[in-house]
């Protein structure tokens, strides 16, 4: 197994990008961490669970690191959460998390360190040697061959760059048949050539905001983007031009966003406490369901009926998609930072402000 490689300092031409992500998410500390997660639904009983400490740190987590009490969702026709795995001892925040699409990886990142996992038995299998200046997140190809940071294509077989993209790039995107690939941080947002490396496109924008996120619809029609001005932009693929924007918020940092699987619905989280849930046909606002402080991620369950949350309330929130009802509050030590559905939806990765990893298995 390959040692994960130790974090490195944070370069200072990133420290502006976290400052304003850390002010966003104001939850004050407190001495003690909280219960590690929880029911936490109107009439329920909550059951703090402190999640076992392993003793050996996250670069020799093959066995099972603890496994915690089985949580019941209560909501009709829904099963049940169970923590698999605690991965411990980062030397850095992780930021990002996203499993392979044949479901055979998961992937941390954490600013300068991209580390790629087992999704099975949470070993960790190799770290690629980025070297980019702010790791801000990452992208699978559909295929599961290629891993994109916004700025380097690489070949998970080799472990080596197959692509060098815009120096300056920070959110990826692979377009749903893998071909292209979108990549945002300031404008214009540029979709490349993946075979090539040919620029292909750029998306001009009236405002010089950065961008948060980015999305390809599951059917490569709409590029969705999100930054600063609390607004979301739907962009029209083929001709280049924004076709519709949602405001998200009035002035909110517009943190992340996801598409549901069928493309029907698009949701978004930011620093106003809110997920809003989007109809994409008319663009109209069907559902919110709120937080007690900001949110860093959300992402939709592969067969589009939840949606989970991850807030710097220290909470991930599994919701019903359809209803806007809240199922479980999975309750962790500091502010939740990234989290990822696998692609069965049996698995949900989550990380937190304790440098920590949590595999959690969903049983639908």
């Amino acid at each position: 197994m390959t040692p994960m490689k130790l974090k490195h300092t944070l370069l200072a031409s990133s420290l502006p990008v976290l400052v304003l992500l850390l002010a966003s998410c104001a939850l004050p500390k407190i001495g003690s961490p909280a219960p590690m997660f929880s029911t936490d639904l109107p009439g329920s009983t909550t059951i703090p669970t402190e999640l076992p400490r392993p003793t050996t740190p996250a670069s020799s987590t093959s066995q099972v690191m603890g496994i915690a009490d089985i949580l019941p969702i209560t909501s009709d026709g829904a099963g049940q959460v169970e923590l698999l795995r605690t991965l411990e001892g980062f030397q850095g925040r992780v930021w990002t998390l996203a499993f392979s699409p044949d479901g055979t990886y998961f992937a941390s990142a954490d600013r300068d360190s991209l580390d790629i996992w087992d999704a099975a038995s949470g070993q960790h299998l190799f770290a690629l040697d980025i070297r980019e200046i702010d790791l801000n997140s990452f992208a699978f190809s559909p295929d599961s061959r290629l891993v994109a940071t916004g700025q380097t294509v690489w070949a998970l077989e080799s472990q080596q760059p197959s692509q060098r993209l815009d120096p300056l790039g920070l959110h990826p995107a692979f377009s749903p048949d893998g071909s292209r690939l979108a990549v945002s941080g300031g404008r214009p947002i540029k979709i490349w050539e993946v075979a090539s490396g040919q620029l292909l496109l750029t998306f001009e924008s009236q405002g010089d905001d950065d961008s948060f996120s980015i999305a390809f619809s599951p059917d490569g029609k709409w590029l969705a983007d999100s930054g600063h001005d609390g607004r979301v932009r739907l962009w029209d693929v083929a001709s280049g031009q924004v076709a519709r924007t949602l405001a998200h918020g009035t002035s909110n940092d517009v943190h992340d966003l996801a598409f549901s699987p069928d493309g029907r619905w698009l949701v978004t989280v930011g620093t106003d406490y809110a997920v809003r849930l989007w109809d994409m046909a008319s663009g109209q606002l069907l559902q919110t369901m709120t937080h007690s402080n900001g949110l860093y991620g959300v992402a939709f369950s592969p067969d589009g009926s939840m949606v989970a949350s991850a807030s710097c309330d220290r909470t991930v929130r599994l919701w019903d998609a359809a209803s806007g009802k809240m199922l479980v509050s999975l309750r962790h030590g500091d502010e939740v930072t990234a989290l990822a559905f696998s692609p069965d939806g049996r698995l949900l990765v989550s990380a937190d402000y304790l440098e920590n990893i949590y595999l959690w298995g969903v049983n639908p």
